[in-house]
């Protein structure tokens, strides 16, 4: 039997956003997962003199429906995004009631870790409860698949990397950078499946950087956007496989390509690393 469980406000305009979020989607239940909030304040120097103050709340949920939602995640966010006045910027992570139960009773520790640590703000019914006293499982059929997963990806975004040299830089600028966003793709989904054992659905180059943001601040420290500069780099990395697609003529120079390349280089080394130790942890943990 269904019987809304009321939470207390504890959240910055919590009830705006799960009043929205169940006119999308068939609410089962929310959970926090992280939250951070973004400040930008104008000084206007000019008569008459103000100070014009813009904050940014930004939520990672797990978002718990009945059913599966029909826009993609990419569309969700931008729709929650502007309906929220974009005052609030929700980087979603979405399962259905029933593949939550199913992953839960196999022993999902993503799902796991979030349904016993993560605040809950919302949930139709208890129907969850029974899996609250479920510890973490370790075992090397656990860690053996995250290990391949990680190698697998690694070597994906390697070779990916490596055909960047065979390619006449001076012809293809676009092509390269095109590339090198799928190396990107392949490098954060590795963390992902490493870190959190999660596989995302949603392939864009920001939201993938957010959630390895929870763990790591290795995307954020090479791919800073603190510069005008450094916010069109990415911006490049982020669309060149949409210019590859849709435009016949390069956009982009071979400067452009060569900085391209060094940057998600570094990436990909500091993310080898960085993963290899974390395989070290687990491997001592499971095995």
């Amino acid at each position: 039997m269904k019987h809304e469980i009321i939470f207390p406000t504890k959240f910055p305009i919590q009830k705006e956003l799960l009043k929205l979020l169940k006119k999308r989607v068939s609410l089962h239940s929310v959970y926090v997962i992280s939250i951070s909030k973004e400040k930008n304040t104008q000084h206007v120097n000019l008569f008459p003199e103000s100070i014009n103050s813009e904050q940014l709340i930004i939520y990672t949920l797990l978002i718990i429906s009945y059913k599966s939602i029909s826009k993609n995640i990419g569309k969700f966010m931008d729709d929650v995004y502007h309906k929220m006045q974009q005052q609030c910027k929700v980087y979603p992570i979405i399962y259905t009631l029933d593949d939550v139960k199913r992953k839960l009773d196999f022993g999902n520790n993503f799902l796991n870790r979030i349904v016993n640590q993560a605040p809950c703000i919302y949930q139709e019914d208890d129907s969850l409860l029974r899996f609250g006293s479920i510890q973490r499982f370790y075992h090397k059929r656990i860690y053996d698949p995250i290990q391949t997963t990680w190698n697998s990806r690694m070597k994906r975004a390697g070779y990916l990397l490596s055909t960047v040299n065979s390619i006449d830089i001076d012809e293809e600028p676009t092509a390269i950078i095109g590339i090198l966003h799928f190396v990107l793709e392949q490098v954060c989904a590795a963390l992902i499946a490493l870190f959190w054992e999660f596989t995302p659905y949603y392939y864009s180059l920001p939201y993938l950087f957010h959630l390895c943001g929870h763990f790591t601040q290795l995307p954020q420290t090479i791919f800073s956007q603190k510069t005008f500069e450094s916010q069109r780099m990415f911006y490049m990395l982020c669309n060149a496989h949409y210019q590859m697609r849709y435009k016949s003529q390069n956009k982009f120079s071979i400067r452009d390509s060569d900085k391209a390349y060094n940057l998600c280089d570094r990436f990909f080394c500091e993310a080898q690393n960085l993963g290899e130790k974390k395989l070290e942890e687990l491997k001592k943990l499971h095995c």
